[in-house]
């Protein structure tokens, strides 16, 4: 027998207003977060040489290719709130479940078309018996 909290209770996977409002709200708060470590890491970068090894300078420029990378993904996904198209699967058109964007609020595909995108960018390699790794 249900309670009247649980029939309040939206399904699992369901997207309600206020679950999107949390999702765009995380997307904010992950974007200042992007932007305030690409500034501290251009900082990094900038400085002379003497004070900074080329290790580290790479490190950083690294750090700053993935921040951007990042922040992209995010301003995307920003968009596609403005555009009406959050939480649409950009190949198959098909509902992003809810956990999914609730774990990855920038998430562009359904886990089906994901996987797809991601397993056909494999390169295919064909072993040798001689050339298995060894267990």
């Amino acid at each position: 027998m249900s309670t009247h909290l649980e029939a309040a209770r939206p399904a699992a996977s369901s997207v309600t207003p206020a679950r999107l409002r949390k999702l765009r709200a995380e997307l904010h708060l992950q974007r200042r977060f992007r932007v305030g470590q690409l500034e501290d890491l251009a900082a990094a970068v900038a400085e002379p040489p003497s004070s900074t090894d080329e290790a580290e300078r790479q490190v950083a420029h690294a750090l700053a290719v993935a921040a951007e990378s990042a922040l992209s993904d995010i301003d995307d996904a920003l968009q596609r709130f403005h555009s009406g198209g959050y939480g649409k699967c950009e190949h198959c058109a098909a509902r992003i479940p809810f956990e999914r964007l609730e774990a990855l609020p920038m998430a562009r595909f359904c886990m089906p078309c994901q996987y797809r995108k991601e397993t056909s960018r494999l390169p295919q390699r064909t072993w040798s018996s001689a050339q298995w790794p060894s267990s």
